[in-house]
């Protein structure tokens, strides 16, 4: 068998993944799983690939296996290779249902210095390092990858959307995280953690004291439960004088929000150019873990809040004729597909919603989608990533949380929804096109087609004006 110099290796050929497999390379591959992991290795074994170091949990024999008993200790001498000095960068992770993107681009802006944020709407970023999908937390040594590229060399600061998949997996063993943020908890992701207790104790492995030194969450139910079952210095958000940030006062406007805060007996007033429901929250999240990294003064960060920009396809505005707006957003759960509408519910005299559901996902919360709908005054179920499933099922699901007696339209063709919702827009009515966000593409049984909701809407609004 052979054995590993890791210093005789060509970095330029190592690869994390067997969908990266080329002539030469040398696989870096592990899984906790026994049976996985020769499940994967037996997937590739025989394509032209030079070397796969693996650990012992494999039993598969080779002449290209090296396995090696310590495989994490030499992971972690990999990726020091790989990008020297990288854990000396500060790493902050921000978890929770909804709001990690939109936390995660506010922190980035906050913090002011040549810093990178990793998430749901950063796809393109990882095109040159991997062929594996986009993942909202990508595996560690992709990151590692990515910050070892020459013009990412000098970047200091990196901000990560940490899922529960992620910490589930363990895709980011080994990294350790300044301050770690929570945002909230709702009913998400069920075809994969089971229940809410599962899906909480995913979410709650990012606050263990060997991950993150230091936790910011909101005073709720949830945010009170993680502090209470981890040991790391904590700092709350809330509406009472007990918060170490205490939210005293806030007026709301389409796009801005004017907060009044205290923090250790100092009162501060702030006017951020924020859109969307409980964006205040995330913003809050973000201010906080910038803050309590010890690495900001607070009038530094209220000054750099003023100019804070919005994710693309988070409660984002367009301007339409007769004081109409059409507002695309990623919201795709019942309790985020609820607050986006109530937030917009007194603001228009009609308020007309599009939306579906993701196939071969959490099918307990369509019914539940379709009853947070309830509070629009029409509805429309269309396609959103049907994948495998049966694009009529899916839209049934969603059908029966909806009330008998309210206005609903099935138009599965989505660009056909997007068109129908427009035409039915009144004076002061609004548009709201949820659950892809920023999203390029749909995703069908057989094929991935591109297909941008902004796209169909500019593209409408260009030939109808």
């Amino acid at each position: 068998m052979k054995t590993l110099n890791i210093e005789e290796l060509n970095f330029n050929k190592i690869i994390n993944s067997t969908l990266d497999v080329s002539e030469d390379s040398i696989l870096f591959l592990n899984n906790k799983s026994a049976e996985k992991l020769d499940q994967l290795i037996t997937g590739i074994i025989d394509k032209k690939i030079k070397i796969i170091v693996t650990s012992e949990n494999c039993t598969i024999t080779n002449d290209k296996l090296i396995k090696v008993k310590n495989y994490d200790e030499i992971f972690e001498n990999l990726l020091q290779k790989i990008c020297p000095g990288y854990a000396n960068k500060n790493f902050y992770g921000i978890t929770g249902t909804n709001g990690k993107t939109t936390t995660g681009f506010y922190l980035n802006q906050l913090l002011k210095s040549n810093g990178l944020f990793i998430g749901t709407t950063q796809e393109d970023i990882f095109k040159k390092i991997t062929n594996e999908e986009h993942l909202t937390t990508p595996k560690l040594f992709n990151i590692i990858k990515l910050l070892g590229l020459e013009e990412n060399k000098s970047i200091k600061d990196v901000v990560i959307e940490v899922s529960s998949h992620a910490l589930e997996q363990e895709r980011l063993k080994g990294l350790k995280f300044k301050v770690s943020g929570f945002t909230n908890l709702s009913q998400d992701h069920f075809d994969y953690h089971k229940n809410i207790d599962n899906y909480f104790n995913s979410k709650l492995k990012l606050f263990k004291n060997d991950i993150s030194e230091k936790l910011v969450y909101i005073d709720s139910e949830w945010g009170n439960k993680i502090n209470s079952l981890t040991t790391i210095p904590s700092f709350s958000i809330g509406t009472n004088n007990t918060n170490n940030l205490y939210l005293k006062n806030m007026n709301i406007t389409k796009d801005k929000y004017d907060l009044n805060f205290e923090i250790e007996g100092v009162n501060y007033d702030v006017t951020v150019p924020l859109k969307g429901p409980k964006s205040h929250l995330n913003y809050l999240v973000a201010l906080s873990m910038a803050y309590f990294s010890e690495n900001n003064d607070l009038d530094s960060l209220l000054e750099a809040s003023v100019n804070l920009k919005n994710p693309v396809g988070r409660f984002e505005i367009i301007k339409y004729k007769q004081n109409n707006e059409i507002i695309i957003d990623f919201a795709h759960t019942p309790e985020s597909i609820y607050q986006v509408i109530k937030f917009v519910r007194n603001k228009y005299k009609k308020v007309i919603v599009i939306l579906g559901a993701g196939g071969g996902r959490d099918k307990e919360k369509r019914p539940l989608m379709g009853s947070a709908a309830n509070l629009a005054d029409k509805i429309i179920i269309t396609n959103d990533n049907p994948r495998d499933e049966e694009e009529e099922g899916i839209a049934k699901d969603i059908l029966k949380g909806i009330d008998l007696n309210k206005d609903t339209l099935v138009i599965l063709d989505r660009k056909e929804a997007i068109i129908e919702g427009i035409n039915n827009l009144d004076k002061d009515s609004v548009l709201l096109i949820l659950g892809k966000g920023h999203e390029k593409i749909q995703e069908f049984k057989n094929s991935s087609i591109k297909f941008s909701d902004q796209k169909i809407v500019s593209e409408y609004i260009k030939d109808n004006s």
